[in-house]
């Protein structure tokens, strides 16, 4: 009992000591009225919001107008109606320079007036040193000395033209993150439209991805087993008792996004001149997640005879206590579309600054047949 009480007082002098260290680490972040509350770090699943596609990535992800074909089905569905032939897209991203992974794979097919198609996410931390109660400093040699959290999701999509010009779009999602023996799991529905409005070559494209279930994490982690020794002090047992820790229940990351898309040079109603060898696409763009603040983007996209294109792209993150520069979410890349043995193989790279949080690299492939 005696020792109880001494840890009860170590823990409370830490406690208060803790926010006379910080000032002495940096600047503590208190309330303030004048700040609006944000819902940054309350969602689960956040491996749903890293982009996919480096033609994507590189425009700094304005593509929800512009998306199209295998990639479209993460960022608009609707972008995959009216294609032709089968199309299949891979996706290797590259995180922060620490070993972070995320992987996308995904194949379409039209049928009838629209496309169906599958989507797969396969995201990995890496190895992350494990510490336990009894091994603080790693090496544990029962549960060894690192762990890797791990997501995947599958999604069903399907797309449909309406008009010549309207299109629309839903896909189906399952989704599941932790580590080797902790989980939680999702379910969730995306919705989307594309709409070309014939003027100067505007297309309006909208999403709201990432509807769904809430997950909480389950499984072997979270569960002790009390012995009857460790619990005779407080309760009169003569057995064992299993215990689970009943873990905060975390929603989807629901997004809502809204572009707009034209041809500034190239297509025949090009807003500034048609040109059948040049061609220049804006894209911009309106990202509301309902755990960030409002983020704006553009892109800029030139081709030459559509088989080279140069990308560039800006994001503002717009979190006013991170310290974001004006360089951090510009982004750049370049893409090739050759024709091999009568189909359509086309590689894209991109490259994001994220500032303190280094850069990602997106390396893509996509088949057509």
């Amino acid at each position: 009992m005696a020792q109880r009480h001494l840890a009860a007082a170590l823990g409370l002098l830490l406690a208060g000591s803790a926010p006379a260290a910080a000032q002495n680490l940096g600047q503590m972040l208190r309330p303030d009225p004048q700040t609006a509350t944000t819902k940054v770090g309350t969602r689960g699943a956040n491996f749903l919001e890293f982009g996919v596609g480096a033609r994507a990535q590189a425009l700094a992800g304005a593509v929800t107008a512009l998306a199209e074909g295998a990639t479209a089905l993460y960022w608009n569905t609707a972008g995959s109606a009216g294609m032709e032939g089968i199309q299949a897209a891979f996706s290797y991203s590259e995180l922060f320079d620490a070993g972070i992974t995320h992987n996308y794979a995904a194949v379409v097919m039209p049928v009838g007036q629209g496309a169906v198609g599958a989507s797969f996410i396969n995201f990995s931390s890496g190895d992350i040193p494990r510490t336990t109660e009894e091994w603080p400093d790693g090496g544990d040699p029962v549960a060894g000395s690192t762990f890797e959290w791990t997501a995947v999701a599958f999604g069903l999509h399907y797309a449909r033209t309406i008009t010549d010009r309207l299109a629309v779009g839903a896909a189906a999602k399952y989704a599941q993150e932790g580590i080797e023996q902790g989980t939680a799991s999702y379910l969730g529905l995306d919705l989307s439209t594309r709409f070309r409005t014939g003027l100067y070559g505007v297309t309006i494209g909208a999403a709201l991805n990432n509807i769904g279930s809430s997950g909480r994490i389950e499984g072997h982690a979270v569960q002790r087993r009390l012995a009857s020794s460790q619990a005779q002090d407080q309760f009169i047992v003569s057995h064992p008792i299993d215990i689970t820790f009943r873990t905060r229940k975390a929603p989807l990351p629901t997004v809502f996004r809204f572009g707009v898309q034209t041809d500034l040079v190239g297509a025949p109603d090009a807003l500034l001149a048609p040109n059948p060898q040049h061609r220049l696409v804006f894209a911009g763009e309106v990202t509301d997640a309902i755990d960030t603040d409002m983020q704006p983007a553009v892109g800029l996209e030139y081709s030459w005879k559509e088989l080279f294109f140069l990308r560039g792209g800006k994001r503002w993150f717009n979190e006013d206590r991170s310290p974001w520069e004006f360089s951090d979410g510009m982004a750049g890349g370049f893409g090739l579309r050759v024709p091999v043995f009568g189909r359509k193989l086309a590689f894209d790279y991109s490259y994001t600054s994220m500032g303190e949080l280094n850069n990602v690299q997106v390396f893509s492939l996509e088949f057509g047949f």
